[in-house]
């Protein structure tokens, strides 16, 4: 997709905001985050820290909602469905909201059609792993195996995120390395542990500890940069990947039609709070860094990425669920 088209499709998304008018004094009543995830993940600390700093400057309470389901779908259903009147938002992943058009036949929702785009608050870098006392050593060593010993190569797939960057490195390296599909994260690292996986990606917060801990080790980093937690582990981009990137981003969204002056009074209040020093060594703990945007840059992040998520599976020969 070119630039301008990028360009064209954040206008249309701002404009979406012009359909209603802003109740005068907003807010007058407490704000609803639902988070599609359970309480205790990553998507539920970041917006329970996001939430609490900009309660005081709005002048009311921000309470968020946890409506974990179907990889995050009822709790972004259960957003595109409330009154874009500024008192819902959701906090969505790409998970949640860019994969779904490239790995479902019939996506509850089009995240550029359904939704506003008010600021992206933090990006998710993404790692490949293995467990400590592998063979395998680095990502040649995995697709030298791979090639070696076709079909005994395995990854855990606990995200469609996850599943479109293996999917990725064996459409671009020629391997078939196969998915193992797991519930969650949780149950992918333990398998990895006890050998019943060769590999799992995975985000950098929750694998921290099992790295620290000796059982597992890095291979590579599939963000697009190296992290300062992890400085001599390399990009796969550096490996000779070109342009290999994926990463969790996390931002707050609206049901579409929500009034432009109310989005543009919560992008104000929770850029200063991801911008915070509070927030941003908050952030550092879970692995993560702080992220903010305009609505424009978000809506062209997510036209970009989900595009490139549906081209990346059709070439990978993904069927859709």
């Amino acid at each position: 997709m070119r630039a301008a088209s990028f360009a064209g499709l954040a206008i249309a998304m701002s404009m979406a905001c012009a359909g209603a008018s802003a109740e005068p004094g907003y807010p007058t009543r407490p704000i609803r985050i639902i988070v599609p995830f359970t309480a205790g993940s990553t998507s539920d600390i970041t917006a329970r820290a996001v939430a609490a700093r900009i309660a005081v400057p709005l002048g009311q309470p921000v309470v968020v909602e946890n409506r974990p389901g179907a990889n995050g779908l009822l709790g972004m259903q259960a957003a595109m469905r409330s009154n874009p009147d500024g008192y819902t938002l959701v906090l969505s992943s790409a998970s949640s909201t860019m994969v779904p058009p490239a790995l479902l036949r019939s996506p509850p929702f089009d995240p550029r059609k359904h939704f506003t785009p008010i600021s992206l608050v933090a990006a998710t870098p993404l790692l490949l792993v293995t467990r400590k006392d592998a063979a395998i050593n680095s990502v040649s060593d995995l697709i030298a195996q791979a090639k070696r010993a076709p079909g005994t190569v395995t990854y855990g797939s606990s995200a469609g995120l996850y599943q479109l960057a293996m999917e990725s490195l064996n459409q671009r390296a020629g391997t078939d390395i196969a998915p193992i599909p797991y519930k969650g994260p949780a149950e992918a690292e333990s398998d990895l542990i006890g050998g019943r996986l060769t590999v799992i990606p995975d985000a950098l917060g929750p694998i921290m500890p099992h790295i620290r801990s000796g059982r597992i080790k890095p291979l590579a980093m599939l963000s697009a940069k190296r992290s300062d937690l992890l400085p001599d582990t390399p990009t796969m981009q550096e490996l000779g990947y070109k342009d290999f990137e994926f990463t969790g981003w996390l931002g707050l969204l609206a049901p579409a039609g929500t009034p432009r002056e109310i989005v543009s009074r919560l992008n104000a209040e929770i850029v200063k709070a991801v911008e915070s020093g509070e927030v941003r060594r908050q952030f550092a703990l879970l692995g993560i860094e702080a992220r903010s945007s305009t609505p424009e840059a978000y809506a062209s992040l997510i036209g970009r990425d989900t595009a490139r998520y549906v081209r990346i599976a059709e070439l990978a020969g993904i069927e859709k669920q």
